[in-house]
């Protein structure tokens, strides 16, 4: 059983919030989310709002940070021991302390805030009021999101103090095993690729409904998910190991991280599957460009090899924080690969079709005759006669490896396939690409991965809109890159043109960018599609609350969204408080007892440029 180390004493820290009774969790540290681990635990606070927040642990006021986005209203206390205990998602601060922000508000003439106050200036004691629970930032609901950081700011896991207000006594959930060939000749049931079974009860453990077949070198994923006492959300498991018959090859105590290494969550997990299914398949090997440190590992990082001829034994282990286990058992056969299979359950089509797994290009082709064809592949200027590698009922399954060269067309009997390669991006690499419509700049170790690079363009006759296509969204990556289109149409508005990145249903989402002549940069961390519009419309003004005590107003824009705002009432600046879900700013007075009277006149900006103007007398 993998260990989460030395902890403070447990009496240490007390529990924020409702110390003394039983709490409820929504998340837990570790947690997987869509693009970074989830750095702390949610605490439920009843549905609602204004719950008393207390300090964790003596220490002082290190930091307060308030954003429209991300954690809202945030406050951290730096501790004696050197962890920092983080409060997120407030709904407000204690008096003093929200008199200080209100009055550095005021002072910077900004809603969005971030404060270093003194050591001396808010001491606090363990037990002492500092805030009330919200739903500030992007939270999805009323919680509080509680962390607990080491010296040098990374995540531990707050559970490991063992808090009585948390109960668990639930064990991990397993789901799914999915299985992947880690290079040509490998194969899973005698076929190249990427496998998922159902698990079924056995007792208090699991195992596969149907027997394993394998050759080669695999890799193993699981879907999976821990409970807690009293609540329904599935949270993260933090420990998992992998024993190949009897020897432990993999394991991971997810028990810190730094925050520049979150993002390898992408590499973490099996990022196609999540792109393409939505869900969150954890790799127990350690992929290419997987940086972070919580791994153990044998030679081959927690890749199995199948040899033919044997029977091995695998066992996956799941604990969470409370020790709580699930096993997973199942035997793998090694068989040496056959050349013809039949299968029930194996979709044919009557057209060719292809896929990229790991760097292997997978092209499946339907046989009509008895006599396979051989197909040819044509890269670099030359042709490679390719015999089939093997035949699932009548569909042959050939295999093209993409180191040997990225592969220009492909034809198969009387039917033919284009490819768009253009290029192999090295995963460490700073490279270049120079298209007609396209122009990349990849810093180096922007990638995780190498990338076979596809790039398109095309205008949508519907719309008359120009699409540019970079990738399918099945390669994760690390930081930013740059981008450069280059539109053939002309667009008479530049300043109020930008790049817009469109989901799977088409609808636009704002990205940005510089123009530099004819042409628009911009940064992305992800591929897909994106194209150019102009949003020449005024943000939405609506006053809803008027008066001398209270304004509000709700703030709506079609297409780039707000950038800023500002109040002024007889050119007085007034501090608005922007909740970003509900759309509404509201009004905090300096000071309470001076009505608002007089000219007021409320500035609204979007990210295009355009400017609306709304004012009154009060």
């Amino acid at each position: 059983m993998a260990s989460f180390g030395p902890s403070e004493p447990e009496e240490y820290y007390i529990f924020p919030i409702r110390p003394g009774s039983q709490n409820y969790l929504s998340g837990t540290m570790g947690e997987l989310r869509s693009n970074h681990f989830h750095a702390g635990i949610d605490i439920k606070t009843l549905g609602v709002e204004g719950l008393e927040v207390y300090a964790s642990a003596d220490g002082h006021i290190s930091r307060i940070k308030i954003s429209s986005g991300g954690y809202g209203n945030a406050l951290y206390i730096l501790h004696s021991n050197g962890t920092t205990t983080v409060y997120a998602h407030l709904q407000k601060y204690q008096q003093a302390i929200a008199e200080y922000v209100k009055k550095a508000q005021y002072q910077k003439k900004s809603f969005e805030i971030e404060l270093y106050p003194e050591k001396e200036q808010f001491q606090v004691k363990k037990g002492d009021l500092i805030g009330y629970s919200g739903n500030s930032g992007s939270s999805s609901g009323a919680h509080l999101h509680f962390e607990i950081r080491d010296n040098q700011q990374r995540p531990l896991n707050p559970l490991k103090h063992r808090f009585p207000e948390i109960r668990d006594n639930i064990a991990p959930v397993v789901r799914k095993i999915a299985f992947r060939t880690m290079d040509k000749n490998s194969r899973i049931n005698n076929q190249y690729g990427r496998f998922e079974f159902s698990v079924i009860k056995k007792g208090t453990n699991y195992t596969l409904p149907l027997p394993i077949t394998a050759y080669g070198n695999i890799g193993i994923e699981i879907l999976t998910y821990d409970k807690l006492n009293g609540a329904n959300n599935r949270n993260g498991v933090p420990c998992m190991e992998l024993s190949f018959d009897g020897n432990q090859v993999f394991q991971q105590n997810l028990d810190r991280f730094s925050f520049s290494q979150t993002r390898s969550i992408l590499i973490h997990t099996d990022y196609q599957t999540a792109q393409q299914q939505g869900q969150r398949f954890v790799k127990m090997y350690v992929d290419h460009g997987n940086d972070l440190p919580f791994y153990e590992t044998n030679n081959s990082k927690g890749v199995i090899k199948i040899v033919k001829d044997s029977t091995h034994q695998v066992q996956l282990s799941l604990w969470d924080i409370y020790d709580n286990n699930t096993q997973v058992i199942f035997n793998i056969e090694g068989t040496e690969p056959v050349r013809k299979l039949a299968l029930t359950n194996f979709k044919g089509s009557s057209k060719i079709s292809y896929h990229l797994l790991n760097n292997n290009l997978v092209v499946k082709a339907p046989v009509v005759n008895q006599e396979i064809p051989c197909a040819y592949v044509y890269s670099n200027r030359l042709r490679y006669q390719l015999d089939h590698d093997y035949l699932v009922n009548q569909t042959a399954v050939f295999l093209w490896d993409m180191d040997q060269g990225l592969p220009d067309s492909l034809l198969y009997d009387d039917q033919k396939i284009i490819f768009n390669y253009k290029a192999i991006i090295p995963g460490a690499a700073i490279f270049n690409y120079y298209g007609e419509h396209i122009e990349l700049h990849i810093p180096g170790n922007a990638l995780f991965d190498t990338v076979f690079l596809t790039t398109d363009y095309e205008v949508d006759l519907s719309t008359k809109k120009e699409r540019f296509k970079i990738c399918q969204d099945i390669y994760p990556i690390r930081k930013n890159i740059d981008v450069t289109l280059i539109p053939a149409f002309n667009y008479p508005d530049p300043k109020r043109t930008a790049v817009y990145t469109l989901d799977k249903r088409g609808n636009p989402s704002y990205n940005g960018g510089n123009w530099e002549g004819k042409k628009i940069k911009f940064k992305t961390r992800n591929w897909g599609t994106f194209t150019l519009l102009a949003d020449t419309i005024m943000p939405e003004i609506k006053p809803l609350i008027l008066n001398s005590d209270r304004l509000v107003f709700r703030l709506k824009d079609s297409l780039s969204g707000i950038k800023k705002y500002q109040l002024e009432v007889n050119g007085d600046w007034v501090l608005m408080k922007y909740d970003i879900k509900k759309s509404l700013i509201r009004s905090e007075k300096l000071d309470p007892k001076i009505p608002f009277k007089g000219t007021l006149q409320l500035t609204v900006t979007d990210n295009a440029g355009n400017v609306k103007k709304y004012s009154t007398n009060l």
